[in-house]
Formats: structure tokens, sequence, C-alpha cells
């Protein structure tokens, strides 16, 4: 009977039980995941080129006006000009016998290479690292010619003050091919060292075969020329002192929603420009209510940056590959959402560095950039 009569309860005591339990009261709904380590992957910065770096330093309206990019994107400063230059009729009625082979005498030739604005050069930090010169020589004729000469490169603009000659370089019977307006019959190279202000050429003679007019297919009227080409090729020599901001906008982490209080950003810089570059200070960028209720992106005054790095100077089709991380901590409370980030590079003097030139087609980037948080992160449970 006893039995029966518990049976016959459990199912009225079950029924009579509250199940309505209120499960929030003490549970923590904040939920950690990826306990070892999340990262989240923001893309790449760059090519900035060593335009973009004198443009942003201010310098490149100052640098507009007589600096140049050569065929290759090389920054340069260029003179061309012709020293020599006369027809083949003038030549030979000046021959003594136009039936015999002959030495033509040419008159001697000075230049100002004009270079009025290297004082401002010096005072950015840059200076010509490589300078070259070339003589080019014309000859109209259906026979090889020859040319002989010397040539004096000097710091001062009419090529004759002593003390001051750069470089002084004799040639002697240059060919110069049949029917060519191009002919090289000097080439010198300078590193570093004063800029050429000045050009001379003397001594200079031409050596030509007889019936001059009968092998010039334009009857006379066919030109023996001399012409130069200086260019000085641009690097820096000084550290730049001013810094060069790099925005990186758009950038939208929403490390706020997930209660962090450290992360880092993480990148490998890639340097093929012929400069080292400084990295001491990172502004991280947020969102911040105006009192108009207008929202603006500033730089977040609770936030701490530590990179400290300097990118070791590459060159081109040479590049140097340093890794890069940004330490991120917030000093009170915790990370918000960052917009974006400012970083301000320091332009150095290369150093081990053999080509220094600066040229458009070099550049800097900041590759696979990565957000990474260590320990988690943490959500509200739902």
């Amino acid at each position: 009977m006893k039995k029966g009569l518990i049976l016959f309860a459990l199912p009225l005591l079950w029924s009579c039980a509250n199940l309505d339990y209120d499960t929030s009261r003490g549970i923590d709904k904040e939920v950690t995941l990826f306990s070892d380590e999340v990262s989240l992957p923001i893309g790449d910065i760059g090519p900035i080129t060593p335009k973009n770096l004198l443009d942003g330093a201010g310098f490149g309206d100052q640098l507009k006006s007589f600096v140049q990019e050569d065929a290759d994107g090389y920054l340069v400063m260029e003179r061309k000009a012709s020293a020599y230059s006369n027809p083949c009729m003038l030549v030979s009625m000046n021959l003594p016998d136009p039936s015999k082979p002959a030495s033509v005498a040419i008159n001697d030739y000075s230049a100002n290479l004009e270079f009025t604005n290297l004082s401002i050069l010096e005072g950015l930090g840059i200076a010509p690292v490589r300078q070259d010169f070339v003589l080019t020589a014309g000859n109209p004729l259906t026979e090889e010619i020859s040319f002989s000469g010397k040539l004096t490169l000097s710091a001062k603009p009419d090529g004759s003050t002593p003390g001051e000659t750069i470089l002084s370089k004799e040639f002697a019977q240059a060919k110069a091919a049949a029917e060519n307006k191009d002919n090289e019959v000097l080439r010198v190279e300078l590193t570093g060292g004063k800029t050429a202000c000045g050009f001379k050429l003397e001594n200079a003679t031409m050596q030509v075969p007889a019936s001059v007019l009968e092998k010039d297919p334009l009857q006379g009227w066919g030109f023996f020329t001399l012409d130069y080409c200086y260019k000085a090729f641009i690097g820096l020599e000084k550290d730049i002192p001013v810094t060069v901001p790099i925005s990186i906008n758009d950038l939208n982490l929403p490390l706020g929603q997930f209660q962090v209080k450290e992360a880092k950003i993480c990148t490998e810089v890639s340097n093929e420009i012929p400069i080292s570059i400084g990295i001491d200070q990172v502004a991280v960028m947020i969102e911040q209510a105006g009192e108009d209720g207008k929202s603006t992106i500033v730089p977040s005054e609770d936030i701490s940056i530590t990179p400290g790095l300097v990118v070791s100077a590459g060159s081109s089709g040479n590049p140097t590959v340093t890794p890069l991380e940004i330490v991120i901590k917030a000093n009170e409370g915790i990370i918000p959402d960052i917009r974006g980030l400012r970083i301000y590079l320091r332009i150095l003097a290369p150093a081990g560095v053999d080509d220094k030139r600066l040229g458009m087609k070099q550049s800097v980037s900041f590759n696979k950039l990565r957000a990474t948080v260590s320990g988690g992160i943490t959500v509200q449970g739902l």
C-alpha cells in the first residue's frame, strides 16, 4: 500500500516543482575566446617613394626648380650643351690641302654649369653622390674620324681658379664612327667630393680624312660636333632634421569591444631607398565626439606606443627587410576602437651603401600588417 502511494505522489511532486530558475544571477557572462592569440590582418602600406618623403619633409618645392628625374627614374642635376659645331664645308675650306688627311684645331671652350642652388641642397642634407660627364662627337662622314684633347672639371664656374680643379683628363685619338651623331669619346665618373661647376675643353683637335666634302652625304652641310652632358645624381649625405608623418586611414580595428589593454601591430618594412628610416613615434587615431555632436578622428592621449626602430638603407633591386612590432598599451581602461595610425619617420643618411643615388623607382613599404592580441579577447556572453 505504501509503495503504491509513493508511486502515485511522485508525478504530483514533479508537476508542482518550480522550474523558473534565474540563471543570470551569479553567472559571469564574459567569455574569453582564442585564449592563446588572435591575429587580425590589416593589409599593406606603400609604396612610399623618395619624392613622397621629400615632399612630406617640406622640401619638394625647393628641389623642383633644379632637380629633375632622368630616364631611369634617378633624381639628377643635369646640363647638356654643345662645345663645338662646324659644317663640313667650312672645315674643308680651311684645310691647307683638302685632298690630304689633316688635323683640325678646335677652339678652347669653357662653360659654367650654372648650379647656383647648391647651398639649398647642402642645407637640406642632400648632395651629389655621383657625377657623370660624357663627351660625345658627331661625325657626318662616311669614314671614321678621331678626336683628341683635354677635359678639366672644376669647383669654380670658370674652371681656371688654382686649387679648385676636381678632375683633369686627356684623351687621344678617340674614335668617332661614320655617320653617327652620338659617338662617346670620353666618359668620367666621380663619386662624392666637390660638385663640378665649371667645364673646360682645351688643346682639342679632330683628325679628318682626305676629300671631306666627297665623304659628306649632305654635300658639305653635315656637321662635326662635340657635345657634353653633365649629370649629378643626388643622395642624402646628412640626416634631415624633420619628421615625415605617414598616415594609415580607415584602419577600423574594433578592439574596444574586445576589452583588451595591450595589442601589437606587426609588419615587415621593405626598404630599397638608400636612406635609413627611424621610427620613434606612432600616434593611435581614435574617434572622438565633439561638443557639436559630430565625431572627429584624433590622436589618443591614453595610449602609449613603443616602436623604437631604425630600418637599414637598401638599394635599387636589393631591399632590406626589417620586422617591426608596435606595442599598443592602454594607460587606463581598455584600448578603444582604432581608426588609424600615424607613423612619424625620421630620414637618416645611409651607412655602408655603395649606390646612394635616390630614384623614383625605389620605395619603402610596410607589408603584411597584422594586429595581434595575446591571451585571447573577451566578449560579453549572450
